[in-house]
């Protein structure tokens, strides 16, 4: 990709909200300035609280074109900066969301897109819910709609499944 470092890449902490996905990716940044003091490391958080629009289980085929755009967009524009950048989401989390939200002719369009960008991720650590039970209300997300994170989380297995079996994703993937 054109302005990106050669050796640069992308550690994505993926899932729905409330699998502490933030938590993580923030541990690992200061676990990998220590590992490798001579690269520059970015983290990536909470993107999703800088959307002008409703989020989650109230998104818009709007919202999920800003999130999505804007993940790409940040991705990008700090790959060509850094060494390392760490998320709290992939492009794939925003994909989960769009098909739950069932607008599914624009997660399918996703779907396309991100099968090309997804090969900036190193490593993805895909947080289940059942392994991962840290849901609360923060003021962000909803707290209570079970059945919708589930949803989501679905939606994103599939998602991952697909790019495997196409052979999109070229790096590491571990479902914790």
């Amino acid at each position: 990709m054109i302005g990106i470092k050669n050796d640069s890449y992308v550690i994505g902490h993926s899932g729905t909200h409330g699998t502490g996905k933030t938590t993580v990716a923030c541990q690992k940044i200061v676990d990998l300035k220590v590992q490798y003091p001579g690269k520059s490391i970015r983290v990536l958080c909470d993107l999703e609280s800088l959307c002008p629009y409703p989020i989650n289980k109230t998104g818009s085929r709007r919202t999920q074109a800003w999130l999505f755009s804007n993940q790409i967009n940040q991705e990008l524009t700090n790959l060509q900066r850094f060494d390392i950048v760490v998320t709290d989401r992939t492009v794939v989390d925003v994909i989960g969301y769009t098909h739950a939200l069932g607008f599914h002719n624009l997660a399918e369009s996703m779907q396309t897109y991100a099968a090309q960008h997804i090969t900036i991720y190193k490593k993805i650590y895909c947080k289940k819910i059942i392994s991962n039970p840290y849901h609360h209300a923060d003021g962000i997300r909803e707290a209570e709609d079970k059945l919708f994170r589930q949803d989501v989380e679905d939606a994103i297995l599939t998602s991952y499944d697909n790019l495997m079996a196409q052979n999109f994703l070229t790096g590491d993937i571990y479902f914790v």
